[in-house]
């Protein structure tokens, strides 16, 4: 569980970076890390064996940002 954690932290981190490297929008970078951070607290749920569905919050979250 603790590599999975440091794993995803690490990818993220360095995806984040390249992204801003390559001048990307902020739109963009934010809904990258939502939906990662999404699917990171979804992998959680199935490890802690407790029910999640993201879905409703990517859509409302794609809404707020009017993308």
């Amino acid at each position: 569980m603790i590599w999975f954690i440091l794993f995803i932290a690490v990818a993220l981190a360095t995806s984040i970076f390249m992204m801003v490297k390559q001048k990307k929008s902020t739109k963009e970078i934010m809904l990258f890390s939502t939906i990662v951070l999404l699917g990171f607290a979804d992998w959680i749920s199935i490890f802690l064996e407790r029910k999640f569905n993201p879905n409703h919050w990517i859509a409302s979250f794609i809404d707020w940002i009017s993308l």
